[in-house]
C-alpha cells in the first residue's frame, strides 16, 4: 500500500487544489515534484515569485499558504497494479479516501475546492457516491461548484493543452476565487 502526502493547508485556507495522488518524484517529498510537471511553474506566475520553481518544499508550500491556498489528493492511500505514477494503474478496490469531512473544523474560511484534472475531478465524485452523510455531500458539492472546478492537469502526461493554455485557465481561476 502507497501512502500520499500530507494536507497542506491551515485556519486561513480558502481554497484547496485536489490532485489524485502523488508521483513516485513527488512520494514522501513534496506535492507536484517532479521536475516536468508545470504546477510550481504556473503558482511562480501567478504569485509573481519564482522561488517557488527550484525552492524546497517549505518555500513552496508557504508560498501557496500565504496566498490562501492548500493542497491535498483525493486518494490517501492506494495500491498499483505495477510501480508507476499513472492513475490509471491505480487499483481501484485498493483506494481509501482522504478525510474531507475535517476540513470544516481545520479550514473555517474554505470557500472553493479545484481539481487538477478531470481524473481527480472523477475520483473525488466516487468519494462522494460512498458517503453516506448527506450534509457532508451538499457541502463538498457546493465548495466543487457541484464537480465545475476542474482545471487541465499540470502533469507531463498531459500533453493536449499547451503550456501557456493552462497558465491562462489556472491564473483566471485562481485569481478570480481566493
Amino acid at each position: 500500500m502507497e501512502k500520499g502526502l500530507d494536507y497542506v493547508f491551515n485556519e486561513r485556507t480558502r481554497m484547496i487544489i485536489m490532485g489524485t495522488f502523488p508521483s513516485i518524484k513527488s512520494r514522501d517529498v513534496c506535492y507536484y515534484n517532479n521536475p516536468k510537471n508545470q504546477f510550481w511553474r504556473i503558482i511562480a506566475d501567478i504569485f509573481h515569485n519564482n522561488a517557488v520553481i527550484g525552492g524546497d518544499r517549505d518555500e513552496r508550500y508557504v508560498c501557496l499558504l500565504d496566498n490562501g491556498i492548500g493542497l491535498w489528493d483525493v486518494i490517501r492511500s492506494c495500491q498499483f497494479e505495477v510501480r508507476s505514477s499513472l492513475d490509471s494503474k491505480i487499483k481501484k478496490g485498493s483506494i481509501i479516501y482522504n478525510d474531507f469531512w475535517s476540513l470544516q473544523q481545520k479550514c473555517p474560511e474554505l470557500k472553493c475546492i479545484v481539481f487538477n484534472s478531470q481524473n481527480a475531478k472523477k475520483l473525488f465524485d466516487g468519494y462522494l457516491k460512498q458517503e453516506k452523510n448527506e450534509a457532508v455531500k451538499a457541502w463538498l458539492s457546493e465548495l466543487t461548484n457541484n464537480g465545475k472546478n476542474v482545471l487541465p492537469s499540470t502533469s507531463p502526461a498531459n500533453a493536449r493543452k499547451k503550456p501557456e493554455e493552462k497558465l491562462k485557465e489556472w491564473r483566471a481561476f485562481i485569481l478570480g476565487n481566493i
